[in-house]
């Protein structure tokens, strides 16, 4: 039978007991409210609330009569009677006062209003002359036969409102009672719960506590036969217990060893030293400095008087005010030796590594530098006037340097490969990859008149969790490859998904050259260079499959090739894949020509950074708004109080008046912006920054870097909060730049248009990312850091957008080591960014295979 640890079934006692406790005094709570409720209503049922009003009601009738009966004794007597008649009629009119405003039933009983109304039209001869009310006694005694029913009608409903007022109390109290009654019971039958779960808790507890003392006989038995020496010491170091593992480990007996102090009979006198002064510390502050530390490696001592390396284990266990410390020893005399060995062999083998890497640096260095200068010059010169001899030889010269950078590329790539560590897999949609990148590689094809086919099945479009970067760098090679292996021909390349197996499967086949069947055996190794034409025609370093098949192997996969000379070719990749849910992916890959259909809105975008200003309101437009700008804070103000606008898109922080400052002031004005949506549109922020953001007065919230299909749900939601994509997505050295977002910028800007608003922000960049670098003024730091982010992220610099992010909210934080360690990394990333534009936009070499 299993059963809890004593520890844990006393915690789960006390949290049941607490448990049970707080339910029994909220009930006790209701219980009370209940009896005062039910109290209070009994109570007010001996009060006569109504009383005064049910007796005027009564009164009614008889007051008329007493007025009919003055009005008749007026007419039979005379003037003198007169005044008799107003005091009835006053007395009569007073009486119908309280009954139409003392109660509900008053307000809304017709015939008292009717009777009201008459009454009310008499008024001005009860107040005139003698003269004039005796003339018209027999007018006034006939408009009050007019209502002689009215009177017992009325006291006849205000009875019955009143008895159907008393029945709805006792229903309420009624009801008061059963829930009363309910909730008796349930404390009750709570409290017998509770009785039952305490014997039954007991019984738990006893089971637990023999159970504990098996545990503990079974592993007083284990650590007499552990390998490793088990010694056991008390707070003040004696020790008081010793295994037969440590006989053997220190050559004492355990009877020698009881008694004696751990420091000086096992330790040299160095050793002891240390742990007598940490012994005494633990006595002072109750602190250890070894004890639950995990491995420590010293010196110990043999009974032979010889020290031995050891490995030790401390963990510390408490029995009611004293402290017993159990040690765990391992001689380690043979491993030190091996280890030794193993460290020798690294140092060597990184040793070596190193040189490669650094040849690899030097060389990357030392030629592209001077190659770039050579191709940036020829480009140049073909710019110029030349003759058509000239304009070849400057052609052939273009042509060979992107041959030798392609060549650069290729070793540099395989040094990449075999030094990048797989990063953490993320959701990839495989259909939307290989869509972009055969896109992608259209314009090598059309060079080389072949036609590219892409079969995608749609029950093969999944999406998987993998590492994006080696699928896409796997495609784009095997993809290369064939298209310049097969002019004016046709290369497929088919996707397809075995659940049965869980393997993605990539085929690339292509009508091209082929490869002679000796050689199929060598071409994923490096520097391969064939005798046929088939390497002759590419001028090629022999490095693409080798870069395909490192990156293959490190996914888990295998790769094959079947080919024949003349025919073509056909690579096959098998990779393992696990399927992931399309609800919680983000396609960064996937590119579409998103417009929105609905509500066109007059919206106003501030910002004081051109570049973000100039590419949010592209967007909005694009989604067919019609767009303000303001850049500034005060500015947006002093625009929102002559202007109405559907939506404001605020920026946060701006010189002046911050985003947040404007927000207040647009709500504190009485312009027509006073309750238009305001969008927070910033590049980062904290969540207690968006609580911020609320309490200003925004409702909504937008982080940078945006795409349409966000930016157009915001909008479509009111204001609701919209998360960039983005965010979520780790930030790795391998995804510098978000080639979808920059492709739907480009679509959407024009090539022209967004290569201006990229050699803006890099001139930015450069303008004062040494005068960052120097300062030690984090607020700087943090306005720089914030401003940058979003001009980052709006032009697709997915890991500069993030080192920026990461920078500005070390600075809110305080963490000046972090930030400023980051800043000290921005130069090497933005100049890695740049390259990887250059990249995306295809001004670097083509793809090298």
């Amino acid at each position: 039978m299993s059963s809890l640890p004593l520890s844990v079934a006393t915690k789960l006692f006390r949290w049941a007991f607490g448990t049970i406790s707080i339910a029994i005094i909220v009930g006790c709570i209701a219980i009370s409210y209940l009896s005062y409720s039910v109290w209070t209503y009994v109570d007010n049922l001996g009060v006569a609330k109504q009383g005064q009003q049910e007796y005027m009601a009564a009164q009614l009738e008889i007051e008329y009569l007493k007025l009919q009966d003055a009005v008749d004794d007026a007419l039979a007597g005379g003037p003198e009677d007169i005044e008799d008649v107003r005091k009835r009629f006053d007395i009569f009119y007073s009486r119908t006062l309280p009954l139409r405003f003392g109660s509900q039933a008053g307000q809304f009983n017709a015939d008292l209003l009717k009777l009201q109304a008459v009454l009310d039209a008499q008024v001005p001869l009860i107040d005139g002359t003698d003269a004039q009310l005796f003339g018209q006694l027999d007018q006034l005694a006939e408009t009050l036969e007019t209502v002689r029913p009215l009177p017992r009608k009325i006291g006849l409903d205000f009875v019955s409102h009143e008895a159907k007022a008393g029945q709805r109390e006792r229903e309420k109290i009624i009801n008061l009672i059963e829930i009363l009654i309910i909730s008796v019971s349930s404390m009750i039958i709570v409290f017998i719960a509770m009785i039952v779960g305490l014997l039954r808790q007991a019984k738990t507890l006893n089971t637990t506590t023999q159970l504990a003392e098996e545990r503990d006989q079974r592993l007083s038995a284990t650590l007499r036969g552990s390998l490793d020496g088990v010694v056991v010491t008390d707070e003040n170091a004696i020790i008081i217990d010793f295994s037969q593992s440590a006989e053997d480990v220190f050559g004492f007996t355990r009877d020698q060893a009881i008694g004696q102090s751990f420091f000086d009979l096992l330790l040299p006198a160095e050793e002891s030293k240390m742990f007598y002064a940490a012994m005494a510390n633990y006595r002072q502050t109750g602190k250890t400095t070894f004890a639950e530390k995990g491995r420590q490696e010293l010196n110990m001592m043999h009974q032979d008087g010889h020290a031995f390396p050891a490995e030790m284990t401390a963990s510390i266990a408490h029995a009611g005010s004293h402290a017993f410390f159990i040690c765990y020893v391992r001689n380690i005399t043979d491993q030190k030796a091996q280890k030794a060995e193993l460290i020798s062999s690294r140092d060597d083998a990184l040793s070596a590594n190193r040189e490669r890497s650094r040849f690899f640096a030097m060389m990357s260095h030392e030629m592209r530098t001077p190659l770039n200068g050579v191709l940036s010059a020829l480009q140049m010169l073909e710019g110029s006037e030349l003759n058509c001899k000239q304009r070849s030889y400057v052609g052939a010269a273009l042509t060979s340097g992107d041959i030798l950078m392609g060549h650069i590329n290729d070793v540099l790539a395989v040094e990449s490969a075999e030094k990048r560590k797989n990063p953490e897999p993320t959701p990839c949609d495989i259909a939307a990859l290989t869509n972009s990148l055969v896109a992608t590689l259209q314009p090598l094809a059309r060079d080389n008149q072949t036609a590219i086919e892409l079969v995608q099945p749609e029950a093969g479009q999944q999406f998987f969790l993998t590492d994006q970067r080696a699928i896409q760098q796997i495609i784009v090679n095997l993809l290369s490859n064939a298209i310049k292996f097969t002019p004016s021909g046709s290369v497929k390349l088919e996707t397809s998904y075995s659940k049965e197996n869980g393997t993605l499967i990539f085929d690339v086949t292509d009508t091209g050259i082929g490869i002679a069947e000796d050689d199929v055996k060598r071409i994923f190794d490096d520097f391969v260079s064939l005798d046929s034409s088939y390497e002759r025609r590419t001028n090629g370093t022999g490095l693409g499959l080798g870069i395909v098949q490192r990156f293959v192997t490190n996914l888990g996969g295998e790769i094959t090739c079947k080919s024949t000379l003349g025919v073509g070719t056909h690579f096959q990749v098998i990779l393992p894949m696990q399927e992931a849910a399309p609800a919680t992916t983000n396609n960064a890959q996937q590119t579409t020509s998103y417009e929105s259909s609905k509500n066109r809105q007059s919206l106003l975008v501030v910002d004081d950074n051109e570049i973000n200003r100039d590419l949010l309101g592209a967007m909005l437009e694009r989604l067919g708004h019609k767009v303000c700008y303001a850049t500034g804070g005060q500015q947006a103000v002093n625009i929102s109080l002559e202007h109405r606008f559907d939506a404001i898109l605020m920026d946060i922080s701006m010189p002046g008046v911050s985003g947040t400052q404007a927000t207040q002031r647009i709500r504190a004005s009485r312009g027509p912006n006073q309750n238009t949506h305001i969008i927070a549109v910033t590049a980062h922020a904290l969540p207690q920054e968006r609580t911020a953001f609320t309490d200003a007065g925004m409702t909504g919230f937008l982080a940078k870097p945006i795409n349409l299909k966000e930016l157009d749900a915001c909008l479509l939601g009111a204001g609701k909060d919209q998360h960039s994509a983005s965010e979520s997505l780790p930030h790795t050295s391998d995804s510098l730049v978000d080639v979808a977002q920059v492709n739907e910028l480009i679509a959407m800007l024009g090539h022209d248009t967004f290569m201006d608003r990229l050699d803006l922000l890099k001139t930015q960049f450069k303008t004062q990312i040494d005068e960052i670098q120097a300062t030690q003024d984090l607020a700087g730091i943090e306005t720089y850091a914030h401003s940058m982010a979003g001009s980052c992220g709006m032009l697709g610099a997915k890991h500069l957008h993030s080192v920026l992010q990461d920078i500005e909210t070390a600075c809110k934080t305080g963490n000046a080591q972090d930030a400023l360690g980051l800043v000290k990394q921005l130069e090497s990333i933005a100049a890695d960014t740049f390259d990887a534009w250059n990249n995306t936009l295809g001004q670097s070499p083509k793809v090298a295979t």
